[in-house]
């Protein structure tokens, strides 16, 4: 059986992350925040060879829907340096930091795949942060909706 926090290194395996802040609240609502931490996904993601099919960047969790392309532990590699430099560069100012570990669900399929990203995409909604996905900034529902940000590279197709 799979389980949460399960650091799966296989090529083609699946996983829906989440990484909480500390402290719940609002910390990442202001344009230069969020970039900066979509940023600093986008060039660890590039850098560990994982393919993003979707994120959503709220205001105290980050959720993406990653795959791992070669052996090893490219994701785990992703998360923990992600972690580690947005600390340094934004939670830090805020006095707060990453919790520990970052969540990680095994995703068995397409199907699968397709629940977790509209959970993702209606996220901003539950907390009333935009009326459509589409509509909120630093989610993936945008490049589903044919209106890219360019800061994370999204394969749209799974």
């Amino acid at each position: 059986m799979l389980y949460r926090h399960s650091r799966l290194a296989f090529a083609g395996s699946l996983h829906f992350v989440t990484t909480v802040a500390s402290t719940r609240g609002n910390w990442f609502v202001d344009e230069a925040t969020c970039r900066t931490i979509l940023e600093v996904f986008e060039y660890y993601r590039a850098k560990s060879g994982v393919t993003c099919y979707g994120y959503a960047l709220m205001p105290d969790h980050v959720h993406a829907l990653l795959q791992q392309e070669e052996e090893g532990m490219g994701v785990a590699s992703l998360m923990e340096s992600f972690k580690r430099l947005t600390t340094k560069k934004v939670l830090a100012a805020f006095g707060i930091h990453w919790r520990s570990p970052y969540d990680d669900v095994p995703v068995p399929g397409s199907e699968a795949a397709k629940t977790k990203l509209v959970y993702m995409h209606n996220n901003p909604l539950r907390r009333g942060l935009a009326a459509r996905p589409e509509d909120y900034l630093w989610s993936s529902a945008r490049d589903f909706a044919g209106q890219p940000l360019g800061i994370v590279t999204v394969t749209t197709q799974i």
